[in-house]
C-alpha cells in the first residue's frame, strides 16, 4: 500500500514546492507555468473520462469512482488549489 503525502508551500518567488513521490521522497519546485500545465492535463483526462469537467466534479460528490479516478480527482484539487491560493 502506497502513502502518499501531500503538503506544499508557496515560495516568495512564486514557484510551489510539493512532495511528488512517496513519503520519504523527493520535493520537487513547481513554477506556475508547469502547475498550469498539469491542471490542463488532468482536466483532459478528467474530460475523457467523463465526457465533460462538471460532469466529472459531479461524479466525484457520489463517492462511487475507482482509484485511478480518484487520484485524478486528487491531483486536480491540488494543483487548482495551489494554483488560486
Amino acid at each position: 500500500v502506497a502513502h502518499y503525502c501531500r503538503i506544499s508551500l508557496r515560495q516568495s518567488d512564486g514557484r510551489t514546492i510539493m512532495p511528488t513521490t512517496q513519503m520519504g521522497g523527493l520535493v520537487r519546485t513547481f513554477t506556475e507555468d508547469e502547475l498550469l500545465e498539469r491542471r490542463s492535463e488532468v482536466v483532459k483526462k478528467l474530460e475523457h473520462r467523463f465526457g465533460s469537467l462538471e460532469r466529472a466534479l459531479e461524479r466525484e460528490q457520489d463517492w462511487n469512482y475507482d482509484e485511478e479516478e480518484s487520484m485524478l480527482f486528487s491531483e486536480y484539487h491540488a494543483v487548482t488549489f495551489l494554483l488560486f491560493k
